[in-house]
Formats: structure tokens, sequence, C-alpha cells
């Protein structure tokens, strides 16, 4: 009788213990931590747009124009590596006319994009294409092209914050923060990007200046800690 009483006490001990490591006290946050890093990569977007009668002519004078492009380019030190095409189409065009359609022009557009490491170039990049040949831009990007470190000072202070608001918490509720049970990165990263809208760009007698600024990286993070009792 006495060895089933101890068993069922031993037995009652660990469910009181399993009940008590189940149920721990515990404070869920979450922070965010943002850093300002300089833009340093420009990606910039072109087109040669040709129209003639004839659709082998409008190839050929794109391809005319577009080679000049190519060779400007390459004059101020563009590697052709950082140009690349990024769409070609050959079309007529459907004029409406005296309440029918008619056969047009033979349309070629040819789009490239040309990346530059040093973004403080786009102002003679712009200006050299357009006296080449480009004939219309289709936009101007910056983006971060190594954002590692700056990533990771965003997630420490993403960390830091979470902490300071659990430790604030904990002490209103007469309690101190314990360890770390948990850690959630929420979403995901992606290298900052700026789109034309955003960018200064000016128009002056001489050239074209572009701004490209700096761009923030963020990082958020959740945060479950354990609650003690003072």
């Amino acid at each position: 009788m006495k060895k089933i009483t101890l068993c069922l006490l031993f037995a009652l001990f660990c469910t009181v213990l399993a009940f008590s490591q189940g149920n721990k006290r515990t404070i869920s946050v979450s922070g965010s931590g943002s850093v300002r890093v300089p833009a340093d990569t420009a990606r910039l977007t072109f087109s040669v747009i040709t129209k003639e009668k004839l659709a082998l002519d409008s190839v050929q004078n794109n391809a005319t124009k577009m080679n000049n492009v190519y060779d400007a380019l390459k004059k101020i030190g563009i590697d052709e590596k950082n140009i690349s095409t990024a769409n070609y189409s050959l079309y007529q065009e459907t004029i409406y006319k005296d309440g029918k359609n008619e056969p047009g022009a033979y349309v070629t557009s040819n789009d490239i994009i040309v990346l530059l490491d040093d973004v403080d170039k786009s102002g003679i990049v712009i200006d050299t294409a357009i006296a080449a040949g480009v004939n219309r831009m289709n936009g101007i990007s910056f983006l971060v092209r190594d954002s590692k470190a700056a990533q990771d000072e965003a997630r420490i202070l993403a960390f830091q914050q979470a902490k300071e608001k659990a430790e604030l918490y904990a002490a209103q509720a007469g309690c101190k923060l314990g360890k770390v049970i948990s850690i959630v990165e929420d979403g995901g990263y992606y290298p900052a990007v700026r789109e034309s809208a955003d960018m200064k760009l000016m128009a002056t007698s001489n050239s074209t200046t572009i701004s490209a600024g700096t761009d923030s990286i963020t990082a958020s993070v959740s945060v479950v800690f354990e609650l003690e009792i003072r």
C-alpha cells in the first residue's frame, strides 16, 4: 500500500512539473530597425524606335542607330557587359482611315538596359545615349548593390527595440525578463530600390543632373521572452 502511495505521489509530482513547464509566463513583442545607406547602382532603360514603310528598312535603320548608341556608350567608359537587350519587337502599325483600317509603317523597337556602378555617371549616360540615337527613355531606378552589413545592423536594431519593449512591459507587470523563447523575422528582405518618381532629375543647359540620394534597409522581428516573478 505504501509503495502504491509513493508511486501516485511521484506521478502527481511529474504531472505538476510538466504542467508548470508547459505553461510558462511569456511576453510577445515586435521590433523594427532601419538603416539609411547611399544607393550605389543605377539601372537605366532606353529605347530606339524606328518607323519605315518597309520592314527591312525599319530593322536596318534601327540596327544602325542602336550600334551608334553602343559605340557612344563604350566611348565614355561603359563596359559592354553592362549593356543588355531588354526587348526587341517589329510590328506593322494599323491606321484608321475613311472608316476602315489600313496597314501603316513598320515599327522596330529595341530596348536596352544599362547598369552603372557609378551613379554619378547617370546624367552623362542619358545625354550620350540620346545624342547617339535613343528616342525614348523608359525609366531609371537606384538600388544598393551590397547591403548585407546594413541589413544585419537593421536586424540588431529591431531586436534591441523588441527587448526594450519587453523590459518595459515586464517591469509594469512586476516581473523581470527571462530567456528568449523564440525569434521570428517578419517578412523577407528585399534590396532597396527607388524608381524614377523618387529621383531628382534636372535638365540644365549643359547636361542632365541625377541625384541618387539614400535608401532605407529595414528589418522587423517578433520575439517571445519568458517572464520571471521578482
